[in-house]
């Protein structure tokens, strides 16, 4: 570990259309030291010799033959890198030039072990999409501000749960702590639950205005796909598994039901998430997401219980505590269910 020098993780899946202009961002970032590590998830487009041709000895490559998902492609780059910080960034997203320099002054305190960045919609002048993550009481997360236009609102520093995936910063500590992402989450949900583990380690999380970036969405699954709502609901459960406390993990299933209540009236309401899948899909497609994120469950189980038990004996947080962040920085099922993912 190089001490002060802050490894940037970027991961590009056959990501020929945006991954050029989130390197060009991260290269002119104004603080000093980093270290770019790229991980290729095996593109096919011939976006991974194009990098190799145009930014050369700038980057550390690091090529798998397949595609390993996000949480294992994290792994892979935090593994190859060396610094005492590690920033998360999407490939799809871009970076005002003091982006870092930001984020590096927000995680001094030994206490903070993430922060979250503002990020605005791509070409959506003022649109927020992310001012860090939100949880429901069945481990469902959410984006803060998703859809607000900025008016100030979110411009002091505060504490938030989590950072989002797409534009994070972590001390390396924090991570080799908890260990690092869970490979099995492939994709989506795996930022809510490397927050956690941290949260539950005693870290905090403070959210940075001033660290500015820019998201285009979605580019890799699409917003609204099968595959994606299908790794959104099981990685929740997996979630809600691994790390709820008893008492919130025996509650958890009637909020999941109230969340599947307000879905319905979403989708005859024409609103919500699951009426915007409709749009697409058809209701029996949508069952059987539902149908495989349990049976996926339960043949992951024996792994969930294992970390679990990992994950309840490291903790050094109270229920009531726990009882507290749900609170504090917690998000209805309703809200949930109803909130519009895109506009």
């Amino acid at each position: 570990m190089n001490p002060g020098l802050v490894s940037i993780v970027v991961l590009n899946w056959n990501g020929k259309d945006v991954i050029f202009e989130c390197l060009d961002s991260l290269l002119q970032q104004t603080y000093r030291p980093f270290e770019i590590v790229l991980v290729d998830n095996g593109s096919t487009d011939g976006s991974l010799e194009m990098i190799r041709e145009r930014y050369g000895a700038s980057l550390v490559i690091v090529a798998s033959k397949t595609n390993v998902g996000f949480a294992e492609g994290c792994n892979v780059g935090i593994r190859a890198s060396k610094g005492e910080f590690i920033a998360l960034v999407n490939s799809d997203a871009t970076m005002e030039p003091s982006w870092l320099a930001e984020m590096v002054k927000g995680i001094q305190e030994p206490s903070v072990g993430m922060c979250a960045s503002k990020i605005y919609y791509y070409g959506k002048k003022g649109l927020i999409e992310n001012t860090g993550q939100t949880i429901t009481r069945d481990a469902l997360g959410r984006t803060r501000g998703r859809l607000e236009k900025d008016e100030g609102q979110y411009d002091s520093v505060t504490e938030v749960f989590c950072p989002s995936g797409c534009a994070g910063l972590y001390r390396r500590d924090m991570m080799e702590k908890i260990g690092l992402f869970d490979g099995l989450f492939f994709a989506y949900a795996d930022d809510i639950d490397v927050g956690l583990r941290g949260r539950l380690l005693g870290y905090q999380c403070h959210y940075i205005p001033t660290a500015v970036a820019y998201h285009k969405l979605s580019a890799s699954f699409g917003l609204l796909s099968s595959f994606k709502a299908y790794l959104v609901e099981r990685n929740r459960l997996w979630v809600l598994i691994k790390c709820f406390p008893m008492r919130h993990l025996l509650q958890a299933p009637w909020y999941t039901l109230t969340r599947y209540f307000y879905h319905f009236y979403g989708i005859f309401h024409r609103q919500g998430p699951a009426a915007q899948f409709l749009k697409k899909s058809s209701f029996l497609s949508l069952a059987w997401v539902a149908v495989k994120v349990y049976l996926s469950t339960f043949w992951h189980l024996p792994h969930l219980l294992k970390e679990r038990a990992r994950v309840r004996r490291e903790s050094k947080v109270s229920s009531r505590e726990f009882e507290q962040w749900l609170t504090r920085f917690g998000l209805t099922s309703r809200e949930a269910a109803l909130k519009e993912l895109s506009f």
